[in-house]
Formats: C-alpha cells, sequence, structure tokens
C-alpha cells in the first residue's frame, strides 16, 4: 500500500505528526471515515506494524478472496450499529495484548458533507480499556477516491497525526464520563485536525471544548503503560 500510494501520488501525499505516535503499549487509533480507501490507508502509515482494524461484518460473511485479504490485512468483523459483544471482546483483547486497535467512531464512510455525530462504540472501547488514544485526520481521501470512481485521482492527500490523549473515567467534579461523551471527545480531537468543511456536527469547537471539559487527558507519547479493563 506504501508503495502504490508513494508511486501514484507522490508529493501529492503527505503524513504529518507521526513522530508524536506513541510507540509501544495499547494505542486506540480513531479517524474520520469519508473513503473506502481510508482503512487501507490508515493502517500502512502508522509508524506501528502490531496494528488491527474493525471492519462491517458484511466483508466477511463469505469465504472468498475479499474475506482473505481483509484478514491478512489484520481486520476482524464487528457487526455495526449494534452491541456485538463478540466483535467487542476481540477489540478489548487487542488493546489488553498492548497492540493498536483502528476504529472509525462515525461507524460508517461518510460519502457526503463533514463529520457525523459519532456512535458510543468507540467511547466505550476507550473507557472500558483505559488505552492511549491516538486522534487521526485524513484529509483528501474522498477526492481521490470518490464513490462511483474506478480508479483514484491525483490529488492532496493528507493524514495528520493529532496529538494522544486519554479518557477519563470521572470528569474533575467527580461526574462520570459516558459513552457518548467519550466519544464526542475523541471526535473532538479528530475534527481540530480538519479543514472547517470537514468537521460538520463538530464544527464549533468552542462549544464542544466548553462542553466536554474534563473528558479527556493529555498522554506523554513516550509513557506507555499496560492497561487493564475498568470497572463497568
Amino acid at each position: 500500500m506504501r508503495l502504490i500510494v508513494h508511486l501514484y501520488l507522490g508529493r501529492r501525499f503527505r503524513v504529518v505528526g507521526a513522530a508524536g505516535v506513541p510507540r509501544a503499549g495499547a494505542l486506540l487509533v480513531c479517524a474520520n471515515h469519508a473513503s473506502t480507501i481510508d482503512p487501507p490507508l490508515l493502517p500502512a502509515f502508522l509508524p506501528r506494524s502490531d496494528t488491527w482494524s474493525m471492519a462491517k461484518a458484511e466483508w466477511f460473511a463469505r469465504a472468498n478472496l475479499t474475506n482473505w485479504l481483509f484478514t491478512s490485512y489484520h481486520a476482524f468483523p464487528i457487526v455495526r450499529h449494534s452491541p456485538d459483544r463478540r466483535g467487542l471482546r476481540r477489540a478489548m483483547g487487542v488493546l489488553l495484548g498492548g497492540s493498536v486497535l483502528i476504529v472509525y467512531p462515525e461507524g460508517t464512510r461518510i460519502e457526503a458533507g463533514g463529520m457525523r455525530r459519532a456512535e458510543p462504540g468507540a467511547g466505550f472501547i476507550a473507557r472500558m480499556s483505559g488505552a492511549v488514544v491516538q486522534p487521526v485526520g485524513l484529509v483528501g481521501t474522498r477526492d481521490c477516491f470518490p464513490r462511483g470512481a474506478r480508479w483514484p485521482r491525483r490529488v492532496p492527500v493528507q493524514v495528520r497525526f493529532g496529538s494522544p490523549l486519554r479518557i477519563r473515567d470521572r470528569r474533575p467534579d467527580g461526574s462520570r464520563v459516558d459513552n457518548q461523551d467519550a466519544a464526542d471527545g475523541i471526535m473532538l480531537a479528530i475534527a481540530e485536525l480538519l479543514p472547517e468543511e470537514l468537521r460538520g456536527e463538530y464544527a464549533d469547537l468552542a462549544a464542544l471544548r466548553e462542553r466536554l471539559a474534563g473528558v479527556a487527558e493529555p498522554v506523554d507519547p513516550d509513557a506507555a503503560v499496560p492497561v487493564e479493563p475498568r470497572p463497568t
């Protein structure tokens, strides 16, 4: 994938902020999702090789080439828009093993406009695992491979890594952080990496920072620590 991107896009492609990605320990990577090229692109340019991605269960319904490709690319099925316990157990196992889990909090590819409200699943995983969260902003991928296109277009594409954070179990005032607030806190960090026209429902950064104050805290990317499940 790296070879294809460099040959096809060349200097139109940029990776920003990769030096700040934690190199060891459990890491929950969360990004916006606007194109079918996002799932193969992001793990290829993460500066770690121990990555696993959640992918919609429909891709694994049959034993065919697609199933083999996804499995070979370290993807596993998740039933979208539902509390898929089997998929969530696998996700937690990846993080508790100290590896990288890639999640798209919106739960589906957003083919037009800006980001939509995140589903609570990513917030649940972040809360229950206590893993470091790595926000990522993907810019230009929809223009590169829009819906209906047969071949990618040679347009500028960027993978922007933000500052790692951790979702708190409770805010400083003692109130409990729920799954939706946790997911919104992650999406706020992603929105801050995107141009305004891609932020969608997370466009009002000032209001979001006020509403979500105390939900997340910054972490030192060099201070990798083992994670243990938090009590439900």
